[in-house]
């Protein structure tokens, strides 16, 4: 999908995110050629069929392999090895023949008697004789006069130019693989084809392709001297002439010489005769004059991809860039292009690009510095977005930009997490939203948790009316919530406008509407209460009884609420005072925490200092105090402020004199001193991991146990010693240390990631109650297991339930069948655990871990043509020797998270 507000790429094909959509047919056409070249292996076509095989390999983005197909055919089909070529058959075909008629001879005068060799020589002289005359009635020419048995002038000159044969420019050299001409003197006039089916060598198209190639593998210069070659090549094709340009413009955008590569698409589109390239290549040339801040350039290429594309998005898009760059290069003014983009909102056509309409209104509100407006046309267009998953990227991704940059970061976290969502891993962006959506997790997660302890401990301070009034509050906000998004569904279903074909269009009369009918009908309840359908019902003196007076409708539907209605809602807030002490005790948590992260993360030290001094005046002397003055010092010695750094180094020096913190204040090679024992520490426990990996699990456990004894206080390294032990503990006593173990742990280590990680193996143990939130598991450690990347991997697919082997077997053959025909991947099956009651299906095999991989995201690509996803199983890459580790333990458990943490990071 085209994400037309980031430069377009050239070539479709290299952007396309799923290659493996067509990878069947590929491997059909991969099939084919290698038929023709076994089975007709000299041949005009040879070379075509290698081209093919490079190209099916290129689209499959199996770039590699596409590499050495084409190095291989430009070396094989080069004009200089086929010229030799030719020669050497010709010699050979010419010393054939030769050969042919003395044996010929040879057999003749053998099978023959001795009597009648002489009736054989006389015939033989009779013919040489009747041929002796027609050579002279054929000599008198038309006069019919006899040739003078002098030679002349004339005809030794006839005999000098009937002799030179191969000298004619039009002349094809056959060598029976293909055809080159020898004329290299009309260099774009050329086409290269000859022969009854206009066979042209595919010679230099495969140069192409092998720059292309090269390209793709970031082998910039090898691809430079490739593309040099073919244009310095006097007798180049015409059709190879006129797309070399875009080559080349493909290799200076590669290289970020946006100056080049304009020349270059200004080359591309004269010589280009397909109108929808044409309009391409034009939108790609604004783009690129926009980039480099040429705003008339880019307004005239954009005026040019209006004029050539037949595509109506490509021409709605070319409009608004236009209708951008107008008042970018001071055509016009901001209101002009403004009005110019809501004009082109209320055009019908433009229905499914409003998303686009909006985002480019976003911009120029940008521009002109109102965020708040530009901000709001954003939100817009992600709610006016049908299924532009670009778009919605891009909307998404300015948004967290702008929350972040406004220092709202739960706001900020939430649009990072969802541009995760939909930015394709490709897009360059694609690590910095991840570590912006990283960074900001915690920060946000411990803003949302003082936020929410702050809001129950106020409910818990109300009185009785207070909390059913705020029950009757969240109800409503509730109902109408539900209501909004019944209602928007609706609207999905009647939308008028652009749509799929044959949608009736919606009527306009109020009465066809459901939405406004029930709508009206709540007005009217809210104002008048319930009332009978009768006559006159509004006048007083009316014949039947009604309800005179209008009802307070919201008193009635909070006197409604009960007890347990109102408790279900406010569920969460405290109804003692340990609830409430417990709320403060990690809002104090939280608000230190989060201090440290402001600083850590974002290097924001005044938001550090906001939230710490708050701390403390909140809580005066509270358990994060120390550490909390010592964050203070070094932010406010960062912020340049040397008098709150000096109060806050009192502060520490006269209350803690002793602690470490004190320490390193007073005494600067402490800080240096403390920081190496730290790295020896690591360094002690990087030891015993090794110690563990290398399955000497006793002396692991003996040298954290020796270890622990230089570790005091409240260490990070003590849960890390407490899970490896504990992991050591289970092969070298069994599974009841191992699980008593981990339960220490969990008691001993609470919120810590190794808590969290025991608490997994215990429910993968069975060992009930053990469960994360969340899902979150980690088996690592179970079994050992070793990363090999280039090691021979196979893929096993691990049923978690009984199922009928034979009928998924028949699923996998048929997924393999259509996606991986020529990879010769083999299924067999075998069973794991105790009682041989988990079935597995083995594929064999894949030479390294990339190409296992790259099935492993096939098929999460595919997932509907693979197995069924109510079946309860798992799809893992692994290595040969890890395979043998699992065949032994008869379990691939603890496999899953050693997949997880070494193949998918």
């Amino acid at each position: 999908q085209d994400n037309y507000n980031k430069r377009l790429p050239l070539y479709e094909y290299v952007a396309a995110d799923d290659a493996q959509a067509v990878v069947p047919n590929l491997d059909k056409a991969i099939e084919k050629v290698g038929l023709v070249v076994n089975q007709h292996r000299y041949s005009q076509w040879t070379d075509d069929c290698y081209l093919l095989l490079g190209k099916a390999q290129f689209l499959k983005k199996e770039y590699e392999t596409a590499e050495e197909t084409f190095q291989f055919s430009v070396v094989e089909f080069s004009p200089e090895k086929v010229r030799k070529a030719e020669q050497k058959a010709s010699k050979t075909k010419k010393g054939k023949k030769k050969k042919g008629v003395s044996s010929s001879k040879k057999k003749k005068t053998s099978s023959k008697k001795s009597s009648k060799s002489k009736e054989l020589s006389q015939k033989q002289k009779r013919k040489q004789a009747n041929r002796a005359v027609k050579k002279k009635k054929k000599g008198k020419g038309s006069s019919g006069k006899k040739p003078s048995s002098k030679k002349t002038p004339e005809k030794e000159e006839t005999k000098l130019v009937e002799t030179p044969k191969t000298t004619t420019p039009e002349k094809k050299v056959d060598t029976g693989l293909i055809s080159i001409a020898e004329d290299s003197e009309t260099p774009a006039k050329n086409d290269g084809k000859n022969g009854p089916f206009k066979h042209q060598p595919a010679f230099q198209e495969i140069q192409l392709w092998y720059a292309k190639t090269l390209i793709e593998r970031d082998k910039f210069i090898e691809a430079q001297r490739v593309l040099k070659s073919l244009n310095d090549n006097t007798g180049i094709y015409k059709d190879i002439q006129n797309h070399l340009p875009v080559v080349q413009a493909h290799l200076h955008l590669k290289l970020d010489n946006l100056p080049l590569a304009a020349n270059y698409l200004e080359r591309s589109i004269e010589l280009e005769k397909n109108r929808a390239l044409k309009g391409r290549y034009a939108f790609i040339l604004g783009q690129i004059q926009q980039e480099m801040g040429n705003g008339q350039a880019a307004f005239a290429a954009f005026q040019q991809s209006l004029k050539y594309s037949p595509d109506y998005e490509m021409q709605f898009s070319s409009k608004l860039k236009m209708a951008q760059n107008e008042w970018i290069s001071g055509k016009g003014s901001a209101e002009d292009a403004i009005a110019t983009l809501e004009s082109m909102l209320k055009d019908q056509k433009n229905y499914e690009f409003k998303d686009q309409i909006y985002y480019a209104l976003a911009g120029i509100a940008l521009k002109q510095g109102d965020r708040t407006a530009a901000m709001e046309y954003l939100s817009q267009s992600l709610a006016s977005n049908l299924a532009n998953s670009a778009q919605k990227a891009e909307a998404y991704y300015q948004l967290g930009n702008l929350f972040f940059e406004n220092q709202d970061y739960v706001e900020a976290s939430a649009y990072f997490d969802s541009t995760l969502q939909v930015l394709p891993k490709t897009d360059d962006r694609y690590n910095e939203v991840e570590n912006k959506a990283f960074s900001l997790k915690d920060i946000a997660n411990n803003i949302r948790l003082i936020a929410l302890n702050d809001s129950l401990l106020r409910i818990a301070d109300m009185s009785d009316e207070e909390k059913r009034n705020l029950a009757y509050e969240i109800k409503k906000e509730e109902e109408e919530k539900r209501r909004k998004a019944r209602e928007a569904k609706e609207d999905e279903v009647k939308r008028p406008g652009p749509g799929p074909v044959g949608r009736p269009k919606e009527s306009s009369f109020f009465a066809y509407n459901d939405k406004s009918v029930k709508r009206g009908k709540r007005e009217f309840q809210r104002k008048w209460g319930g009332r009978q359908l009768e006559d006159d019902w509004r006048r007083s003196n009316r014949q039947s009884a009604g309800v005179d007076e209008p009802l307070d409708f919201e008193t009635e539907v909070v006197s409604t609420l009960t007890q347990e209605e109102i408790d279900k809602i406010l569920g969460n807030v405290p109804k003692s005072q340990g609830e409430k002490n417990a709320l403060i005790l990690a809002t104090k948590k939280a608000m230190s925490t989060l201090g440290t992260l402001y600083r850590e993360r974002l290097k924001n030290n005044q938001k550090t200092v906001d939230i710490l001094e708050e701390l403390n005046r909140r809580y005066p002397a509270n358990v994060y105090e120390l550490e909390s003055w010592y964050v203070l010092y070094l932010a406010y010695t960062d912020l340049g402020n040397q008098s709150k750094a000096r109060e806050y180094y009192d502060k520490i020096i006269n209350k803690y004199p002793t602690t470490n913190y004190a320490k390193m204040l007073t005494d600067p090679e402490f800080a240096a001193k403390y920081m190496d024992e730290e790295l020896q520490q690591n360094l002690k426990f990087d030891q015993a991991y090794v110690m563990f990996s290398q399955g000497k699990y006793a002396q692991a456990i003996q040298q954290s146990e020796e270890n622990l004894k230089g570790i005091f206080g409240k260490h990070p390294l003590k849960p890390k010693y407490a899970l490896l032990m504990a992991i050591c503990s289970g092969n070298t006593e069994g599974k009841e240390a191992y699980i008593n173990n981990l339960k220490s742990l969990i008691a001993t280590y609470p919120d810590t990631e190794e808590e969290k990680r025991a608490k997994e193996i215990l429910r993968i143990l069975g060992v009930r109650g053990a469960a994360l939130p969340g899902g979150v598991s980690d088996e690592e450690g179970t079994y050992d297991f070793e990363y090999k990347e280039r090691a021979l991997h196979y893929i096993i697919i691990v049923f978690n339930e009984d199922v009928k082997l034979n009928a998924h077997k028949i699923v996998v053959s048929d997924y393999n069948r259509k996606y991986h025909k020529l990879d010769k991947i083999r299924i067999s099956n075998v069973f794991l655990g105790e009682k041989n009651d988990t079935p597995v299906l083995v594929l064999r095999r894949f030479k390294d871990q990339e190409t296992a991989m790259n099935y492993y995201n096939g098929v999460q690509k595919n997932l509907g043509e693979f197995i069924d996803q109510n079946i309860n199983y798992s799809l893992l890459p692994i290595s040969q020797d890890n395979y043998r580790r699992v065949l032994k333990n008869k379990s691939a458990d603890g496999y899953s998270s050693f997949f997880q943490l070494n193949y998918l990071d």
